[in-house]
């Protein structure tokens, strides 16, 4: 996939939209964009390719380009300006939480101009909640969960291992999306409607397991980085649990303290 420097358009690699998917042609548009920012394929200050580019690579109508980019305007990552066109202006959703963002810093291993990186599922299931998960989520044990298992890469490298849990009556449609390609948070916000207010998240380091690491490429007993965060809702009702474990060797945390 290439790219370009400053302000100059670039499209992504072209994927085919699936007219039959109970996705809507719009979503799936948006979310190819969506996932190309926050991953930073777009820089801040890139334009997005024009309505007509996108209708001619796409196939699709103005109106279903046009819908795709008022959701990106939406989450505060696209603007619009007269005479210049669509313009990314960040990075990271404004429905976001932001502590992660800075706190946690990626290594100079990890800023390199190689492949672009993608999350690969590893597993997308429904699971009993077990004594971790029930009292993350406080739901009985037994009671039918979401799970998502995905693995951050970039070529052959393995960045993190991310495992999300959300109970399946609150989220009853999960199963049927495919998030090696859609966006977690972009569900949430979009076919959920939901965004956290607030998260309680706890880090520190372990060894890495024989699973996670080889997942990651790593010994078992190499150190990584864990983040554990529950995300409630604006009634404070916890309704997702997330893990990420990081290679210590490609992240780490950084703070900033002040008034």
């Amino acid at each position: 996939m290439s790219g370009t420097i400053g302000s100059v358009t670039r499209l992504p690699e072209v994927k085919v939209l699936d007219a039959d998917s109970h996705e809507q042609l719009y979503y799936q548009l948006y979310n190819i964009f969506f996932q190309e920012i926050v991953n930073s394929a777009y820089s801040v200050g890139q334009l997005i390719p024009s309505e007509t580019e996108l209708v001619s690579e796409y196939n699709v109508s103005r109106a279903t380009v046009r819908k795709a980019m008022e959701m990106l305007v939406s989450d505060g990552l696209v603007e619009r300006r007269r005479g210049v066109g669509s313009v990314v202006v960040s990075n990271r959703p404004a429905s976001a939480l932001h502590w992660m963002s800075s706190c946690l810093q990626r290594s100079v291993a990890v800023e390199s101009d190689g492949p672009s990186p993608f999350k690969r599922v590893l597993s997308s299931s429904i699971v009993p909640a077990n004594d971790e998960t029930s009292q993350a989520l406080g739901v009985p044990m037994g009671t039918r969960l979401f799970r998502l298992d995905r693995v951050r890469c970039s070529g052959d490298d393995a960045f993190y291992r991310e495992t999300a849990y959300l109970a399946e009556s609150y989220a009853p449609s999960a199963i049927e999306h495919d998030f090696s390609k859609e966006s977690l948070r972009a569900y949430y916000t979009n076919v959920l409607h939901v965004a956290w207010p607030k998260a309680v998240q706890r880090v520190y380091s372990a060894n890495a397991g024989e699973e996670t690491a080889g997942l990651l490429g790593i010994s078992p007993d190499a150190p990584i980085l864990v983040v554990r965060r529950v995300s409630s809702d604006v009634g404070g009702v916890p309704r997702e649990y997330i893990k990420w474990n990081y290679r210590s060797d490609y992240y780490y945390l950084e703070m900033t303290l002040g008034k």
